[in-house]
C-alpha cells in the first residue's frame, strides 16, 4: 500500500467523491471498518481490562468517525458506549452532525470543556478522534488539557487514522500527542506514521479501505510503501492438494557454535513453523547443545576439526546438504571465529536463495572482499550490524542517516535485498523497491526473536517467492504473530513465538 501525506489523503478524498462516492458514505465505511478493529483489540484484552467504550471526539471529521464507531459499537458488542466531546455538538456540521444525530439509544453524550482523571475507569478502552491528520504544531484548547490526561490514565488508547497531535506529514509532536496502543489509518498509511516520533505514538498498526479508486492507491516506481495484511494474504494461496514434502520447501540451516547452541535450533523450527516441507539444520560436530531437537527436523553434524565451529573441515558434508536444498538460512549462533571464512566463501558462492543472519552478517562486515551479491540473496541485519555492514562496504556517511536511507545504501552497494530489524522493520531491494512493516510488537524485543525471523523467511524462499516478497511476507508474519500473543507482551519469549506463527498466517489466509 502507498504511503501519503495527509494533504494527498485529503485530495485522494475529494477526488473519490467527486467520482461519486458521497462524503457520508467514506465516513460510513471508515467508521463501520475501524469498529472490527476495534472489538479485535478489545476481544484480545482480560475481560477486566475490556469494560466499557469511551469515544473521544472533537469537531471534524475524525470525530465524525468516532461517532460512526459509536454506533457500530452499540450495535455489536455488550459493552457499556459513552461519548466525551471536545466541543458542543451543537456546533457540529456535515456528515459528523448527521452521525451524531443518528446514535441508537444507550450511546451517551457528555460535553466536557475541561477532561479530568476520574472521567475514566478501570476496564475503559479510549478511542481517539479527536483531531485527525489535521494537527499541525501546539495544541489549542482544551485539546492541551485534554491529551495529558488520555495520557496518564492508564488505559488502552486507539487511535482513529492518526493519534491527535501527531503531524500527520513528518511525524512532528508540537506540544503533546496522544500515545496510541493501536492506530487504525484510514484509506491510506500516512507519512507521519513512520517518520519524526510517528512510531513512538502509533502503537500497532492497522488499515481500513473505504472504497478509493484503485487508480490513485496503486503505488508508483520506487515509491515507498507499507503492507498490511490484505495486500500479502494473495501469497499464501491454495496449496496444491497433491503437495509433498519436496515441493513445499527445503530449508538448511547452517549456525551453532560451541558457545551458541540454540538459535539455529529457533531458526531451524521457525522455518518448520512457516510451512517448510524439509528442514535440515547443519551445527557444527564438536559444538555442544542442550536444546532438544524437533522429530521431524533433521540435524547433520559436519566435522569442525574439533573446534565447536565451522571450518573448511565442514564444507564435504555441507556440499552434499546444498544439493538436498532450496534455501540456505546461514548465521544463527555461528560464531566470529577465523576458522569460518573458507566455508563463507564456499556458501557465498552457491547459486541458492540465502538468508544472511547474525554472525555471517558479522563477519561479512569484517571481511567485505569475501562478499558477492546476488539479487537471491537476503541480509537481515539488527541495528548494531547494519552499523558494521555500512562501516565494511565504506558507507560511512550513512551511519548516522535515517533507516531508510542506510537500506538504500546498503542494497545498492550488496546487489541484495536488505532487512533492517526493528520498529517498522525497513525492507529494501536493489531494484528500488522499498517498504516499511506495519506489524509488529515490543515483545518482539528479545534474543531469540530474530532467528526465528530468518528461519521464516528462508521457508518462502525456498517456497519460490523471490527474496523481497519472501523477506516481507516473513516480517509481516513475524510481527503478527508477536501481536497475537495470548500472554501478552512482557512473557513473550521466542519459543512461544514459534507456536503462534501459524495463527499469524491464519490470521492472514483462510488457506494457511
Amino acid at each position: 500500500m502507498k504511503i501519503v501525506t495527509a494533504l494527498q489523503m485529503r485530495d485522494f478524498d475529494r477526488k473519490t467523491i467527486a467520482a461519486g462516492t458521497p462524503g457520508a458514505v467514506l465516513m460510513e465505511r471508515a467508521g463501520a471498518r475501524a469498529t472490527t478493529h476495534i472489538i479485535y483489540f478489545a476481544r484480545q484484552l482480560d475481560p477486566v481490562q475490556a469494560q466499557r467504550y469511551v469515544i473521544l471526539t472533537g469537531k471534524g471529521n475524525n470525530g465524525g468517525d468516532g461517532y460512526v464507531c459509536a454506533r457500530y459499537l452499540r450495535q455489536q458488542t455488550a459493552l457499556p458506549v459513552v461519548i466525551y466531546s471536545a466541543c458542543d455538538p451543537a456546533v457540529l456540521q456535515g456528515d459528523a452532525a448527521r452521525n451524531a444525530g443518528t446514535l441508537p439509544d444507550g450511546v451517551t453524550v457528555s460535553y466536557k470543556p475541561e477532561l479530568r482523571d476520574a472521567d475514566f475507569q478501570r476496564g475503559d478502552i479510549l478511542i481517539d478522534g479527536l483531531l485527525g491528520t489535521g494537527c499541525r504544531g501546539r495544541l489549542k484548547p482544551p485539546f492541551e488539557q485534554w491529551i495529558p490526561v488520555i495520557n496518564r490514565s492508564g488505559r488502552p488508547v486507539i487511535a482513529l487514522d492518526i493519534p491527535s497531535g501527531l503531524n500527520g506529514d513528518d511525524g512532528s509532536v508540537g506540544s503533546d500527542a496522544v500515545r496510541a496502543d493501536l492506530t487504525i489509518t484510514i484509506g491510506l498509511p500516512k507519512t507521519g506514521l513512520y517518520l519524526g516520533h510517528g512510531p513512538e505514538y502509533c502503537g500497532r498498526l492497522r488499515l481500513v479501505d473505504i472504497g478509493l479508486p484503485a487508480a490513485l492507491t496503486q503505488p508508483e516506481d520506487n515509491d515507498l510503501t507499507m503492507p498490511f495484511a490484505a495486500d500479502l494474504a494473495p501469497r499464501l494461496g491454495r496449496l496444491p492438494v497433491m503437495a509433498h514434502k519436496n515441493i513445499m520447501g527445503r530449508v538448511l540451516v547452517i549456525g551453532g557454535s560451541r558457545e551458541y547452541g540454540g538459535a539455529p535450533f529457533l531458526s531451524a523450527m521457525a522455518a518448520g513453523r512457516a510451512g517448510a516441507g524439509y528442514v535440515r539444520l547443519a551445527l557444527p560436530r564438536t559444538a555442544a547443545t542442550t536444546v532438544a531437537a524437533w522429530p521431524s527436523l533433521v540435524l547433520h553434524r559436519p566435522d569442525d576439526d574439533g573446534r565447536g565451529s565451522f571450518s573448511a573441515a565442514s564444507i564435504p558434508e555441507i556440499t552434499v546438504l546444498l544439493e538436498h536444498s532450496d534455501a540456505l538460512v546461514v548465521g544463527p549462533g555461528l560464531g566470529r571465529s577465523r576458522s569460518l571464512v573458507e566455508l563463507l566463501d564456499f556458501i557465498i558462492g552457491c547459486q541458492l536463495p540465502t538468508v544472511w543472519d547474525a554472525d555471517a552478517l558479522n563477519l561479512i562486515a569484517e571481511l567485505p572482499e569475501l562478499y558477492r551479491g546476488r539479487d537471491n540473496h537476503i541480509l537481515t541485519p539488527h541495528p548494531g550490524e547494519m552499523k558494521r555492514l555500512l562501516r565494511g562496504f565504506g558507507l560511512e556517511e550513512y551511519l548516522d542517516r535515517d533507516r531508510i536511507s542506510q537500506v538504500r545504501a546498503l542494497t545498492a552497494a550488496v546487489d541484495a535485498t536488505v532487512v533492517l530489524k526493528g520498529p517498522q522493520t525497513v525492507i529494501g531491494s536493489p531494484d528500488g523497491r522499498l517498504s516499511l512493516n506495519s506489524s509488529g510488537s515490543p515483545a518482539l524485543a528479545k534474543a531469540g526473536s530474530g532467528d526465528c525471523l530468518g528461519g521464516m523467511i528462508g521457508t518462502f524462499a525456498a517456497q519460490g517467492m523471490e527474496a523481497f516478497e519472501a523477506a516481507e511476507t516473513a516480517v509481516f508474519l513475524h510481527g503478527l504473530a508477536a501481536e497475537l500473543s495470548p500472554m501478552g507482551m512482557r512473557a513473550l519469549r521466542p519459543e512461544d513465538l514459534l507456536d503462534l506463527i501459524p495463527a499469524a498466517m491464519k490470521h492472514l489466509s483462510p488457506f494457511a
